[in-house]
């Protein structure tokens, strides 16, 4: 049976595609995902912790899975926007194909969008209107006045900066931390909600998460190597019997308990952090 799913997996061939040809920079851009593939098979598409390179994801809208007696299709939109300058842009995307033990990659062929360069084009020629009328003219710009005032300006803005900088700057560190948490809460929680849980996927986003929270890196690194960077036992006791479950084949119903402390740890690493942040 791993066998045949691993040769289903091989024939199928995502596609994507951008929805329009050309884009502003700043404006939305959908893209469209889709994927048939035989209907014994669990396919997971890219989620907001995917990096979207060198596009940024603003919202996504997930289409009903449509089965028939042999093939399912699901199928999404990406919102996508850029803030590159590249003239001609790419774009990829994976589905990921979840095995009993591991998972399968499949890329789409990579689809370009133009960048809008907004260039307006001046006319060949222009037609003159004569006004012989009166015309006010404005008094001349006080350039004094204006150079005081900007001078000012100036020395506000830099003891603002001065008194608030710091403060300022651990607030927008914080709400950045707190959205990428929010974020991967409502991934997490979409993944231990399928059933069977994809171990090694929900496995990978919690790693992935904890690297870019804590600046280790979680996701290269083993569980016996967790274990000795963090000195948590029970937390490698969880690690362990998800790698039981990846690795050996068990069959442990308990692997969803396991991820539920995994969660924890990971809410009370970001809680950790932002308390860093707001005191630091």
């Amino acid at each position: 049976m791993l066998i045949t799913g691993q040769v289903a997996a091989q024939e199928i061939v995502p596609q994507g595609y951008f929805l329009q040809d050309s884009v502003k920079i700043g404006e939305e851009l959908p893209y469209a995902l889709w994927a048939r593939y035989p209907k014994d098979l669990d396919v997971v598409f890219p989620d907001s912790l995917y990096d979207f390179s060198p596009f940024e994801l603003d919202r996504k809208v997930y289409f009903p899975t449509v089965t028939d007696s042999l093939l399912s299709l699901d199928s999404v939109v990406y919102y996508l926007s850029t803030f590159e300058i590249d003239t001609v842009q790419y774009l990829t995307l994976p589905v990921f194909i979840i095995n009993e033990y591991d998972s399968t990659t499949r890329y789409t062929t990579p689809d370009s969008v133009i960048l809008d360069q907004v260039i307006t084009t001046l006319p060949d020629s222009a037609a003159v209107i004569v006004n012989t009328a009166y015309q006010k003219v404005p008094l001349a710009f006080n350039y004094p006045y204006f150079t005081v005032g900007a001078i000012l300006l100036a020395i506000i803005v830099l003891v603002t900066y001065l008194v608030f900088g710091q403060r300022i700057n651990r607030y927008i560190k914080v709400y950045r931390l707190q959205r990428r948490h929010r974020r991967f809460i409502k991934t997490f929680d979409e993944a231990l909600a399928r059933e069977p849980v994809a171990v090694e996927h929900t496995l990978s986003l919690w790693k992935n998460y904890l690297e870019k929270l804590l600046a280790q890196p979680f996701a290269k690194l083993t569980t016996k190597e967790i274990i000795a960077l963090t000195g948590d036992e029970k937390l490698g006791q969880q690690l362990q019997l998800t790698d039981r479950y990846i690795y050996g084949g068990e069959q442990n119903d308990g692997v969803r308990n396991a991820f539920e402390e995994l969660l924890l740890y990971a809410i009370d690493r970001f809680n950790e952090k932002t308390q860093e942040i707001k005191h630091g």
